[in-house]
């Protein structure tokens, strides 16, 4: 029976969520060096510890004291060090009752240190030899049994059983900590020994079967723990009890549980480990031991493998081997191999689609233990990072989001990252599990330089030419530059493939790329002089401003889709000539984008304050809003001027024609006259207090006070006693309004109030980027703006401003239990394609 490549009839069932384990802290000054894995195995067992700064000091000597105390804890003798802490010292520079008598004490009556002319010298540096002769001791060789002079019988041994793997240090040297650590590190696995009377060397075991004889090797550790067989990890991270799966196992962590070398266990997912445990049977430690050159990369193939009985529980495999990259290799599986995609095992049997990217985990006879699957999402280009108080997320230009923890495992340009170490535009392809990143892989290849050409690779694709090399661009998180981007200077940021992925320039592009079209003269046609010959009369006559150049143009185009005052993005086609795409054109090509034209007719702003203007229709103004001022001569259109404008050209009453982005960010504003109005502005915040005074005797003449916190600070505003007498709770989310005609217009009193107090049933934030989020029950989407206020009530009733970042925490902790969070939230009455400015936003924590 042929089956789909490696769907394997065997057990298995579906992995839920995976946790997010709390593992012990690696001293800072040791990450990434050849002595990383040693100081986190001993720091596990509690052979070693770093200091209080968080560092080790691998360079450091150490002392004669030092060792001796690092030999009995590793040997498990710091019980007999504690009982000899207050016995007479063998040797007279030892004082008694000093921290570390003891353990000299122990270590000589073990045989494990020897002094000098009757004196320890505890103070001392140690020498190299001199650490190994003591580590060769403890394992319980003695120096007259071993052939050679000193220091050679001890350093001949010393190599013999292992003891130098993976260190750098030389005779006659003084030994430092980080060398401590690695010989003591590769000591811990080594078997015990012990002579007879006649001096025959034997080697100790140890009953594990409880049959009262010894059946295995007595190692090194075997007071503090024990090594376990290699095992395969399954599962990427710990489970929500802490343990860790392997073999198919969950087995116990101990609190202070390292993966050693500075690996994630979401790296390491089936791979072959080594495991360490401590006495009590709990993992410490899990290193790497997964030959290199037994993990393959490989890309599936399809109807490759035969299986036996599928419906046996599990399934009996009757051949396993499979051919991958398009039949090019062949494997054979384990009867237990594991499938996992995005570090979800399968239930089996699974079958896999053609192309899959998938890594092959071999076993020392290359056979296959574990395949994982990666569905990547690729090309994502990177923004910023808002951190939590466990875990971060990391936001793309696009407004993707995906959570990041201590699971996650960051490369950088091929090498181990940091969060912290990714810049903005950097391109990041993520491996996700549920809304958990699982790998981040970045890639920082920039390439600078003016766009020295335009085209398509043939695919689809857009290409640009940059100091004389071409480069496709991948995917749409920019759109296609064009002929008349062509001599500006870009900076375009690659993937890992080398193509386009973003590019920006240090001026702002949407500035460069619009133009005021002044006039257009459709009727008469005009001849050019086209490449050296005079052309038909077809051509168009096209007066315009040019946003990037600032002076006007006369331009000859075929185009016949330009009208005088609008806003137009300043196109021009291969040939150079002016163009704007229309509906039309993309009826015929619709491969094209259509041109937004902006009609600068103009509407009368009612309302503007620094972060919004209405006029007709309201829009967010930011730092990248332009404003500009157009004086129509309609006399002669071409005699029509454009000129820089600002903020303060835009009051109430003038008349303005503004472009906006999708999210209503206004890009243009075009100023086409003044005007002025007198209206209260509206106010909102968190009710306070309200208070009246009198004055006089006549009613009419009392003050109403309404006091509301305002993004922090407490602001009083004069109501009118219809809007003074409602209801109001601590902590409301109140708005104010004057009315702008009838009785209580001009009269500066606020008439009008609206009052909010109940939570949300839930948030759901879908654009962390554009700070855009729904409300369970409200149609509209929210989005918080600069303008919006944010706070938050803390547990003890206490009021504080507080950010985006917490609505973000809200909408992922949602609920009235403890350690939950619910949101209210109040619209300004604004509105931006779509989207409800938020007003303010109450945070309430439980």
């Amino acid at each position: 029976m042929k089956k789909s490549l490696l769907s394997l009839a065997l057990a298995g069932s579906m992995l839920s969520a995976l946790a997010v384990p709390a593992f012990a802290a690696t001293p800072s000054d040791v990450v990434g060096k050849p002595v990383q894995s040693a100081v986190e195995q001993l720091t596990a067992l509690g052979i070693v510890n770093g200091y209080a700064d968080g560092t080790y000091k691998p360079d450091n000597t150490i002392t004669r004291a030092e060792l001796a105390k690092i030999v009995i804890v590793a040997t498990g003798n710091e019980s007999s060090a504690n009982l000899m802490a207050n016995t007479a010292p063998a040797f007279k520079d030892v004082k008694k009752g000093a921290w570390y008598t003891g353990y000299i004490n122990a270590a000589a009556a073990k045989g494990f240190i020897q002094g000098y002319n009757g004196k320890f010298r505890p103070n001392d540096t140690i020498k190299f030899e001199e650490v190994v002769a003591i580590l060769v001791r403890a394992l319980g060789y003695q120096d007259k049994y071993l052939s050679g002079s000193w220091p050679y019988n001890v350093l001949l041994q010393a190599d013999e059983v292992g003891l130098f793997d993976g260190v750098d240090a030389a005779n006659g040297t003084n030994a430092t900590r980080g060398v401590v650590a690695e010989l003591t590190s590769n000591t811990l696995d080594k078997q015990l020994v012990s002579y007879n009377a006649d001096g025959d060397l034997g080697y100790l075991l140890v009953d594990t079967d409880g049959d009262g004889k010894g059946d295995a090797a007595k190692l090194f550790i075997s007071k503090l723990g024990a090594f376990e067989p290699a095992n395969v990890l399954t599962a990427g991270a710990l489970n929500s009890s802490g343990q860790i799966n392997l073999g198919g196992k969950s087995v116990a962590t101990a609190k202070d549980f390292f993966v050693t070398g500075g690996k994630k266990l979401s790296e390491l997912l089936g791979h072959t480990v080594s495991v360490l445990k401590n006495k009590n049977g709990e993992v410490i430690a899990v290193t790497d031991v997964q030959d290199a050159g037994k993990i393959v990369s490989a890309s599936t193939d399809v109807d490759t493998i035969s299986l036996g009985n599928a419906s046996a529980t599990p399934a009996i495999p009757a051949d396993l081997t499979f051919k991958v990259n398009n039949g090019a290799t062949s494997y054979t599986a384990t009867a237990g191999v594991k499938i996992f995609v995005n570090s979800v095992e399968q239930a089996l049997p699974y079958t896999f689609t053609n192309d899959q990217d998938a890594q092959l985990l071999l076993n020392s006879k290359g056979d296959v233990q574990a395949i994982l699957v990666s569905n990547w999402k690729s090309d994502n280009v990177f923004k910023e990072v808002v951190s939590y108080s466990t875990y971060s997320r990391i936001i793309g230009k696009d407004g993707y989001s995906v959570k990041v923890d201590a699971n996650t495992a960051i490369t950088l340009d091929g090498k181990a990252a940091k969060l912290a170490d990714l810049k903005e535009n950097d391109v990041v392809n993520y491996v996700v599990n549920g809304d958990t990143a699982l790998q981040v892989v970045a890639t920082r290849n920039v390439v600078t330089g003016k766009l020295q050409g335009v085209g398509n690779d043939g695919k689809g694709n857009a290409t640009y030419t940059v100091n004389g090399t071409t480069y496709a661009q991948a995917g749409t998180q920019v759109s296609a530059l064009t002929a008349s981007n062509i001599g500006t200077e870009y900076a375009f940021n690659l993937n890992k493939d080398g193509k386009v992925v973003f590019y920006s320039t240090t001026a702002a592009v949407a500035a460069s790329n619009f133009a005021v079209i002044l006039d257009v003269d459709n009727t008469t046609k005009y001849s050019i002089i086209d490449n050296g010959m005079v052309s038909d009369k077809v051509y168009n006559k096209v007066v315009y401003y040019s946003l990037k150049d600032n002076t006007k143009v006369t331009a000859f185009t075929k185009d016949g889709d330009y009208a005088k005052n609008t806003l137009v993005p300043l196109k021009t086609d291969s040939n150079g000539r002016l163009t704007l795409v229309s509906a039309a054109d993309k009826v015929v090509d619709p491969t094209l984008t259509v041109d937004t034209v902006t009609g600068l007719t103009g509407a009368a702003v009612t309302a503007v304050d620094a972060s919004k203007v209405t006029a007709g229709t309201t829009y967010r103004l930011d730092s990248s809003t332009v404003y500009l001022k157009l004086g129509v001569n309609t006399t002669t259109p071409a005699d029509s001027t454009v000129t820089a404008g600002t903020a303060a050209d835009v009051t109430k009453g003038a008349s303005i024609a503004v472009r906006s982005s999708d999210t209503g960010v206004a890009q243009y504003v075009i100023v086409l006259g003044s005007g002025s109005v007198d209206q209260l502005a509206q106010a909102q915040g968190l009710f306070i207090s309200k208070s009246m005074t009198a004055t006089t005797t006549n009613a009419a003449d009392n003050v109403y006070t309404i006091k509301l916190n305002v993004n922090g600070e407490t602001k009083s505003f004069n109501v009118d006693s219809t809007t003074y007498g409602a209801t109001y709770a601590d902590n409301d989310l109140v708005t104010l309004t004057d009315a702008a005609t009838g009785a209580g217009a001009g009269d500066g009193k606020y008439d009008a109030k609206a009052i909010v107090n109940a939570k949300a049933t839930g948030v759901t934030v879908t654009d962390i980027s554009g700070k855009k989020f729904t409300v369970a029950g409200v149609t509209n989407p929210f989005v918080a703006t600069a303008a919006t206020q944010i706070f938050i009530k803390k547990t003890d009733g206490t009021v504080e401003v507080s950010n985006f970042t917490d609505v973000l925490v809200a909408a992922d902790n949602y609920g009235t239990a403890s350690g939950k969070y619910e949101v209210t939230v109040v619209g300004s009455g604004t509105s931006y394609n779509g989207n409800d400015e938020a007003g303010v936003i109450l945070i309430t924590a439980h």
